[in-house]
This record gives structure tokens, C-alpha cells and sequence, in this order.
């Protein structure tokens, strides 16, 4: 449900899930960003995937219908693209006229992007140079570069169509995630996305995602083997999931936390490829990983990860830039790390 009544001048930010809506409003008040409403659609499952269905008006009657349960009567808004679903890579150019600059990305974007080029929507920014030597300029042009589908992006605009919302901007999960994790922090870290039926990770330096993989181990595949090993309904096997997570090691409940464990264990193996990977390629380090995401509040799955991998693991505070009222604390908590894409949609609006 929602908690304030939409006004004038708010930013609309909606995540389509696979298997779950989430929207959030935010207001600008002077220099403020400030809460106006926020909620979620019931869990579909992982039999209906709102990102991979082609039914639009199926997918435009749910968010119409979660628009007008949560009290959201903004009429435009940025939306999310999955991120398994937008290639995405650092691309070197060398000795290159940047008047030519955009002829040159897209004879390198035919030779890393697997789909033909005129079936997709190129978009590409110039990576700065780091400690650039006014005497001494590199002739290695970074670009980062992403590339969505068009059959995609059509589908995206006729559902808000049918819904009749302005769609103002596109966004790759990604980049919604860094504004609401992260904000102006340059860091290098890792963001780690525990969705119900995946999860996302990428490397992320200077705001640049650098790295991306995507695995289909996610929070349904916990509850699955909870499920299944115990003979409960994934209901039940669900809820057991967050009462108990990796904290439970006491005797009569060793099963449970062994389950988790053992689901846990490709994510762990992936991070960690995915850190030597990078700080093999770019001899940097990376400094921590941010949890986001539903499964991220598995009971000290960040303790966990911590003591695994070595590293520092905290959970995502996307609601660090945005003011609310102090009684609201412990639920937005709570509800944060689901909230995180849409907020930084949101966000995106008002910057």
C-alpha cells in the first residue's frame, strides 16, 4: 500500500520484475527529494514473467491496477530494463579521430555484440581517462557501451501505451541500482542483486559498470531446496527462509541453514570469479559489495558472505538521499533493498 496522496511535480520510477511490480514517488521540495508513496504488486511467481511475457496488456492492466491500489496518480514515468536482457561492455579505441569516434564504436560494437547491429539500440559515453597527462595524451579511447534490443524496447513503449503513461526514459537495471546504492560515490565496488529468479552482479568503478554476469540462482532457488528437503509448501518454506537464514546453527536446526548454505554456494563462487576477473584485468581492488534486492535480507547473509569471500558485504541503503518521516524508518528499511531499482528511477527524474 502506499502512504501519501500523489501531487503535482512528483517522479515516477517503476521496476518491472520478473515476477513482481515495484513503483516509487518521489517529490522535489527545494533542495529536498522527499517520499510521496511507494508499493508493490503481489507476487506472480516464477510462472509469469512480466519481463519475458508478450501479453502488454496483461502487463499494462497490472500496473494501472498497482497504480491505483497504491494512490499514484502521476501520469509519466522511468522504467527499468532487465539487465540480462541489454548487452553491456568496455570497448578500447586506438589512435582514433574523435570526429570519427562514432563510425569506430560501431565497427568494435559488431565484433562483441551477438546480435546484428540493426536489430539493436546502440547508446555509448567516452570513459575519462584516469590521472590524464596534459603532455603526455594516450592515444586509448575507452568507451562504454550497451546495446537493448529493439523488439524490447517496442514492447516497453506499447505497454505504456495501453497503460496510457508518459514513458519518459528507458534505464538498464544497473545504472538505477548505482544511483540509488551509490550516488556520487567513485568507489570501486560490487553490487550483488538477489532477485526472486536471478541474480545480478557487476563490478562498478568510477559509476562505470565494468563487469556484469547474471546467474539463475536466486531467492526462488533457496525456497525451492527448502521446499523440497523438508516436504513443506514453498509458502512455508518461504517464510522459514527469512525467519531462519544462515543465522540458525543451533543443533535442531542445522538442516535448514545447510540448505541456504549450499544454494548460497554458486553465488559465492561467482562473486569471487568475478573479483579476480576484474582486479586480474584492472589491477585494482575491489573495496566491498552491496547486497540488493529481496533475498538481500536474508537473516546475516551479509556476515556470511563477509566471512566467505573476505571482503567487506553490507546491505544497500537506497533511501540515503531521500527524506521521510523518522516513524517510517524501521519498514522502509525493511522494504529498501526491493525499492532500490525504483528509486533510483525515480531519482533519475528529478536530476
Amino acid at each position: 500500500m502506499g502512504l501519501f496522496s500523489s501531487a503535482e511535480n512528483t517522479y515516477l520510477g517503476i521496476d518491472i520484475g520478473d515476477s513482481s511490480l515495484k513503483m516509487v514517488e518521489l517529490a522535489k521540495k527545494g533542495k529536498k527529494i522527499v517520499l510521496n508513496n511507494y508499493g508493490f504488486s503481489q507476487d506472480l511467481g516464477s510462472a509469469n514473467k512480466l519481463t519475458s511475457t508478450d501479453d502488454v496488456e496483461y502487463v499494462a492492466k497490472l500496473i494501472n491496477k498497482v497504480k491505483k491500489d497504491i494512490g499514484i496518480a502521476a501520469g509519466s514515468a522511468s522504467v527499468s530494463l532487465p539487465s540480462f536482457s541489454v548487452f553491456s561492455s568496455i570497448i578500447n579505441l586506438y589512435n582514433v579521430n574523435k570526429k570519427n569516434i562514432a563510425e569506430h564504436v560501431n565497427e568494435e560494437a559488431k565484433k562483441v555484440i551477438p546480435l546484428p547491429l540493426e536489430e539493436m539500440v546502440l547508446d555509448w559515453k567516452v570513459i575519462p581517462p584516469e590521472n590524464p597527462d596534459p603532455n603526455n595524451p594516450s592515444n586509448n579511447t575507452k568507451i562504454f557501451l550497451t546495446g537493448s534490443p529493439k523488439k524490447l524496447i517496442k514492447k516497453y513503449i506499447s505497454i505504456f501505451n495501453a497503460a496510457k503513461i508518459n514513458l519518459v526514459s528507458l534505464e538498464t537495471e544497473t545504472f538505477s541500482l548505482i544511483r540509488s546504492l551509490l550516488g556520487d560515490d567513485k568507489s570501486t565496488v560490487m553490487i550483488v542483486d538477489l532477485g526472486a529468479n536471478s541474480t545480478d552482479m557487476c563490478v562498478i568503478k568510477e559509476s562505470i559498470p565494468y563487469l556484469n554476469r547474471s546467474i539463475n540462482v536466486s531467492g526462488n532457488t533457496i525456497t525451492e531446496a527448502i521446499s523440497q528437503k523438508l516436504g513443506i509448501s514453498a509458502a512455508k518454506a518461504s517464510q522459514l527462509k527469512f525467519d531462519l537464514g544462515v543465522a540458525a546453527l543451533g543443533e535442531n536446526q542445522i538442516a535448514v541453514p545447510q540448505i541456504i548454505m549450499n544454494a548460497v554456494s554458486p553465488i559465492i563462487n561467482e562473486i569471487k570469479y568475478m573479483i579476480d576477473l576484474f582486479e586480474n584485468s584492472n589491477n585494482e581492488k575491489v573495496e566491498k559489495i552491496i547486497l540488493s534486492g529481496g533475498g538481500s535480507m536474508l537473516i546475516n547473509l551479509a556476515n556470511y558472505l563477509e566471512k566467505a569471500l573476505n571482503i567487506q558485504v553490507i546491505i544497500g541503503n537506497p533511501w540515503f538521499r531521500v527524506s521521510y518521516p523518522k516513524e517510517l524508518q524501521p519498514v522502509l528499511s525493511e522494504v529498501g533493498p526491493q525499492l532500490a531499482i525504483a528509486i533510483g528511477l525515480a531519482i533519475r527524474s528529478i536530476e
